[in-house]
């Protein structure tokens, strides 16, 4: 284990450690926004093992997220045309 995922998983149990056992999934998500930088000092990697340590703490207790950025497909919105595909260069 990195020692910024041991750093996060510390602070997280510091922070979460005076919430009641029935907290809601808001309440433990406001206990922790904004509050990483003692576990990750601003460094990428510190961000990164924040972040996903704070996912998986949150999912342990109910919380769900939808499709991460790298595995949602992007797709322009119907307003925006291309010109030169389909019949203006032959693929119609």
């Amino acid at each position: 284990m990195s020692i910024w995922r041991a750093r996060a998983q510390q602070r997280i149990a510091e922070l979460t450690a005076n919430l009641p056992a029935d907290a809601t999934v808001e309440q433990r998500r406001k206990a922790l926004w904004g509050k990483g930088y003692h576990a990750h000092e601003g460094t990428f990697w510190g961000r990164k093992m924040w972040g996903q340590e704070v996912r998986a703490y949150l999912a342990r207790h109910g919380a769900t997220f939808g499709p991460s950025k790298a595995e949602r497909q992007f797709q322009f919105p119907e307003h925006v045309h291309f010109p030169f595909r389909g019949e203006a260069n032959g693929q119609g």
